[in-house]
Protein backbone atom coordinates (compact mmCIF):
# COMPACT_ATOMS: atom_id res chain seq x y z
CA UNK A 1 0.00 0.00 0.00
CA UNK A 2 1.28 3.76 -0.71
CA UNK A 3 2.31 5.11 2.21
CA UNK A 4 1.79 8.76 0.69
CA UNK A 5 -1.43 10.66 2.47
CA UNK A 6 -3.68 13.77 2.07
CA UNK A 7 -5.93 15.03 4.94
CA UNK A 8 -9.30 16.03 3.34
CA UNK A 9 -12.33 17.54 5.29
CA UNK A 10 -14.57 15.21 5.46
CA UNK A 11 -17.01 17.44 2.81
CA UNK A 12 -14.29 16.93 0.03
CA UNK A 13 -14.15 13.34 0.59
CA UNK A 14 -16.19 11.39 -2.64
CA UNK A 15 -16.92 7.74 -2.44
CA UNK A 16 -14.98 5.15 -3.41
CA UNK A 17 -11.46 7.18 -1.63
CA UNK A 18 -9.15 4.75 0.24
CA UNK A 19 -8.17 6.15 3.54
CA UNK A 20 -4.46 5.91 4.11
CA UNK A 21 -4.35 5.25 8.08
CA UNK A 22 -6.74 3.58 10.56
CA UNK A 23 -10.33 6.27 11.74
CA UNK A 24 -9.98 5.58 15.44
CA UNK A 25 -12.16 7.81 17.55
CA UNK A 26 -11.22 9.75 20.56
CA UNK A 27 -10.96 6.82 22.48
CA UNK A 28 -8.60 5.01 20.39
CA UNK A 29 -10.56 2.50 19.20
CA UNK A 30 -10.66 1.61 15.33
CA UNK A 31 -13.76 2.71 13.64
CA UNK A 32 -12.40 1.77 10.01
CA UNK A 33 -9.16 0.15 9.29
CA UNK A 34 -6.73 1.95 6.86
CA UNK A 35 -7.11 0.79 3.30
CA UNK A 36 -11.02 1.08 3.42
CA UNK A 37 -12.84 1.78 0.33
CA UNK A 38 -15.42 4.61 1.22
CA UNK A 39 -19.00 4.55 0.80
CA UNK A 40 -21.64 7.72 1.24
CA UNK A 41 -23.28 5.47 3.57
CA UNK A 42 -19.94 5.27 5.30
CA UNK A 43 -19.66 9.11 4.96
CA UNK A 44 -22.43 9.52 6.65
CA UNK A 45 -22.21 7.19 9.79
CA UNK A 46 -18.63 9.44 9.79
CA UNK A 47 -19.94 12.72 10.70
CA UNK A 48 -21.58 11.07 13.73
CA UNK A 49 -18.62 11.10 15.44
CA UNK A 50 -17.87 14.55 14.71
CA UNK A 51 -14.65 13.56 12.57
CA UNK A 52 -13.50 16.44 10.24
CA UNK A 53 -10.85 14.88 8.21
CA UNK A 54 -9.65 11.66 6.91
CA UNK A 55 -6.30 10.25 5.70
CA UNK A 56 -6.71 9.55 2.41
CA UNK A 57 -4.08 7.69 -0.16
CA UNK A 58 -3.03 10.55 -2.50
CA UNK A 59 -3.00 7.72 -5.26
CA UNK A 60 -6.63 7.79 -5.13
CA UNK A 61 -6.76 11.03 -5.89
CA UNK A 62 -7.04 12.90 -9.46
CA UNK A 63 -3.43 14.40 -11.10
CA UNK A 64 -4.41 17.71 -10.42
CA UNK A 65 -6.33 17.55 -7.28
CA UNK A 66 -2.94 15.55 -6.01
CA UNK A 67 -1.05 18.00 -7.03
CA UNK A 68 -2.61 20.96 -5.57
CA UNK A 69 -3.33 19.10 -2.14
CA UNK A 70 0.39 18.49 -1.43
CA UNK A 71 0.70 22.08 -0.71
CA UNK A 72 -2.08 22.06 2.13
CA UNK A 73 -0.77 18.37 3.47
CA UNK A 74 2.43 20.19 4.60
CA UNK A 75 0.22 22.99 6.27
CA UNK A 76 -1.85 20.44 7.74
CA UNK A 77 0.89 18.45 9.11
CA UNK A 78 2.16 21.63 10.79
CA UNK A 79 -1.12 22.02 12.74
CA UNK A 80 -1.02 18.63 13.44
CA UNK A 81 2.40 19.06 15.25
CA UNK A 82 1.00 22.65 17.03
CA UNK A 83 -2.28 20.86 17.99
CA UNK A 84 -0.59 17.42 18.99
CA UNK A 85 -1.01 17.77 22.92
CA UNK A 86 -4.15 19.70 23.10
CA UNK A 87 -6.77 18.50 25.14
CA UNK A 88 -10.95 17.28 23.21
CA UNK A 89 -12.79 18.99 24.75
CA UNK A 90 -11.24 23.01 25.87
CA UNK A 91 -11.64 26.11 23.71
CA UNK A 92 -8.18 25.09 21.93
CA UNK A 93 -10.21 22.26 20.04
CA UNK A 94 -12.37 24.91 18.93
CA UNK A 95 -9.43 26.97 18.29
CA UNK A 96 -7.93 23.90 15.97
CA UNK A 97 -11.08 23.58 14.55
CA UNK A 98 -10.86 27.25 13.15
CA UNK A 99 -7.46 26.13 12.20
CA UNK A 100 -8.31 23.50 9.65
CA UNK A 101 -11.27 25.63 8.48
CA UNK A 102 -9.37 28.46 7.42
CA UNK A 103 -6.47 25.80 5.65
CA UNK A 104 -9.27 24.69 3.92
CA UNK A 105 -10.54 27.48 2.22
CA UNK A 106 -13.40 27.62 4.37
CA UNK A 107 -12.46 30.37 7.28
CA UNK A 108 -16.75 31.84 6.87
Amino acid sequence: MDNRHQYLALKNIKPGMVLADDLMDKLGRILLPAGTSLTDKILKSITQHHILQLSILVSELPGEEQDQTLERQKKIDRLQQLFRHAPYESPTSILQAYAYKYREGDAS
